[in-house]
């Protein structure tokens, strides 16, 4: 059944969102709109509001594929759109928010480039130059995300040389909530605005049990809405035509806190609390092999 379509209102977008396996799926969807309503409060947005996730799966993860086929359970409901990469999900209480498909491709150096607003597949370990190409070419919006010593030394400078290309625009960068605000604003961060190259905020939730709250709570504005028809194709429209940085609701990590996750990310991998996704038995996908990022 095809969605029905309201007026297009505020968009609120968490550009780097994963549903981690353990995640319970009614939890996470309830604290994705919570904080939305809480970003749109930031923001004074009094006449309403749309909020929407743009994933990052990483190469055997398939929540989005798993809800586009009719396998989501809970209080939510899930309508496709009128393309493969969205999904409009309308809580018991008839209250919407946008899933919109994306891939998080790491590389053969460790560097990760999403594919967002697609529901294209890629392949890991392809070195990062072609990983970008091949990303660029199938249409969807790439994104190099900020990652913790992931743009240092060498890896850094391949990321460089891309915003210092003479004609950037196709490219974005990616800021996530884990950053520590404490370290101030990234070096390459600052090229990028130097060239009008903008950063798109997202939550990026951790396989830790307390970041099935999350998501939602680091994003942009896009001020005058989308269809709900087809919104990935507008969302890339929107993203291309971009002359600056967009409104920011949301902020970045404590630095206590941010040590606190990458600790806890380490050196106890948080295995074994309830999952409400699928199994792999269920979606006859192989289990997700690490829990590490």
């Amino acid at each position: 059944m095809q969605a029905s379509i309201p007026a297009p209102a505020p968009l609120l977008v968490d550009a780097h969102v994963h549903f981690h396996r353990g995640f319970d799926q009614d939890r996470f969807l309830d604290a994705a709109l919570a904080n939305f309503r809480q970003g749109a409060a930031e923001l004074s947005l009094e006449q309403g509001f749309l909020g929407c996730l743009l994933l990052a799966e990483p190469a055997d993860a398939h929540w989005f594929g798993h809800l586009r086929s009719g396998g989501g359970s809970g209080s939510w409901s899930f309508d496709p759109t009128e393309e493969p990469s969205g999904i409009v999900a309308r809580s018991s209480t008839g209250e919407r928010l946008l899933v919109i498909a994306g891939r998080q491709v790491r590389t053969r150096e460790g560097l990760e480039v999403l594919a967002l607003a697609s529901a294209e597949e890629f392949p890991d370990g392809l070195p990062f130059a072609d990983a970008l190409a091949r990303v660029r070419w199938s249409g969807a919006v790439p994104v190099l995300p900020w990652g913790f010593g992931k743009w240092w030394f060498y890896r850094g400078g391949l990321v460089e040389a891309v915003i210092r290309r003479p004609e950037p625009k196709w490219i974005l960068l990616g800021d996530n909530a884990g950053r520590p605000l404490a370290g101030g604003t990234p070096r390459l961060f600052r090229e990028a605005a130097a060239r009008g190259i903008p950063v798109l905020p997202g939550s990026d939730p951790l396989p830790l049990p307390e970041h099935e709250t999350r998501a939602g709570s680091y994003g942009f504005v896009v001020d005058g809405g989308l269809s709900e028809r087809r919104p990935a194709e507008g969302l890339r429209r929107w993203l291309r035509g971009l002359s600056g940085q967009p409104r920011v609701f949301g902020r970045c990590e404590s630095l206590p806190r941010f040590f606190r996750d990458q600790t806890l990310l380490r050196l106890h991998r948080p295995v074994g609390f309830k999952s409400s996704a699928p199994s792999p038995a269920q979606t006859g996908r192989p289990a997700a092999s690490s829990w590490t990022r």
